[in-house]
């Protein structure tokens, strides 16, 4: 029988009261996310940690690098302040090439060494000038073309010459337009004079049984060809282009060195020289290391007290300090190379080209 209140009766006929379902509860609304300003003082700990770090490396490269510098004989790091002696080197073989080693190091390029000769003309701060040789010399062109820089710088400030293990034929060239030559007494000068080398390999490939040669449009154009020997009239043109190369130097040096060129003909057979010959033979002026060279500088460059020095053979700013262990190093390897090479193998001053 259905209840009057409304209720039910269940399968066992039992009535039950009605069941209703709690209203369900709303979700508590997100945490709001975080403020701007507190984002930023979540991140400042992290910067200021970055900045530390990165004022604090450096400081240790500026330490590193200035060490460096001192170490290699750079001289003052940023050059200092006031009067100095500026030095340049020439390392190595001499080209007409423009390019440093990667930190800046010299490489007896032409083109670097006569910007850094200019450099140092224009540098009010530069009361005078060191170039330190250590060459065995190289093409004939570019050492003419630093020989006139040398010259030109000459005619305005001092420029003394200091000669490290070798300074011989294009190595002296450059150092003859100088107000002074300083050199060691075992120092490696003279090689006055100018060589062509030619290779020829006719007589290997007739053996074995290979054919070459050149088509030219005149009869000197392949002038030096290992294809075949070489003619009479070719050896007389090739000659006289020596000769009149050789002219050219013996000039120089006698112009540079105030002597008269037939005095500087009787020296200038090819041979090499110590540094004491040198100094009796007047090629050079005194013996001395390179530091009697950059005092010898100061005083020509009216400098008062020990001279300050101003590398100027690097390149820019920070890689021109970092050159000074890349130079150490390079310079090491040179030294090897010197001793361990004939210098007749390595002071070619002119190659055969088209």
């Amino acid at each position: 029988m259905d209840n009057a209140q409304g209720s039910w009766t269940g399968s066992t006929g039992a009535p039950q009261q009605p069941q209703y379902e709690s209203p369900q509860q709303p979700a508590p609304p997100p945490p709001p996310p975080p403020s701007g300003e507190g984002r930023k003082r979540n991140w400042l700990p992290i910067i200021a940690i970055a900045l530390g770090a990165m004022v604090l490396i450096g400081g240790m490269v500026l330490v590193i690098v200035a060490v460096v510098a001192l170490a290699s004989g750079a001289g003052e790091p940023f050059g200092g302040f006031g009067d100095h002696v500026g030095v340049i080197t020439v390392s190595g073989a001499i080209s007409a090439a423009g390019e440093q080693s990667l930190f800046g190091a010299p490489m007896g390029g032409a083109r670097v060494t006569m910007a850094q000769l200019r450099k140092a003309a224009d540098d009010d701060g530069i009361r005078a000038v060191v170039l330190r040789i250590n060459s065995p010399g190289g093409s004939a062109a570019a050492s003419q073309e630093i020989y006139e820089e040398v010259r030109r710088l000459a005619e305005t400030k001092p420029v003394v010459v200091s000669m490290a293990d070798v300074a011989a034929s294009g190595g002296y060239y450059i150092a003859a337009p100088a107000d002074r030559i300083v050199a060691n007494g075992s120092t490696v000068t003279g090689s006055i004079g100018v060589r062509m080398a030619y290779l020829q390999w006719y007589g290997l490939m007739d053996r074995i049984g290979l054919e070459g040669g050149n088509l030219t449009t005149g009869p000197y154009k392949d002038t030096g060809s290992p294809y075949r020997p070489m003619r009479e009239d070719e050896r007389e043109l090739m000659q006289d282009v020596l000769d009149d190369m050789y002219e050219q130097f013996l000039e120089a040096v006698a112009e540079g060195r105030e002597m008269e060129v037939s005095a500087v003909r009787e020296l200038a057979d090819g041979r090499i020289f110590t540094g004491e010959q040198a100094l009796e033979l007047g090629l050079i002026d005194e013996l001395g290391n390179f530091y009697r060279a950059v005092e010898l500088a100061g005083e020509l460059g009216g400098i008062e007290g020990e001279p300050r020095i101003k590398d100027i053979s690097g390149g820019a700013g920070i890689l021109d300090w970092m050159g000074g262990m890349d130079q150490l190093m390079r310079h090491r390897v040179l030294d090897k190379l010197l001793y361990d090479s004939r210098l007749d193998d390595i002071d070619s001053l002119m190659r055969i080209t088209d």
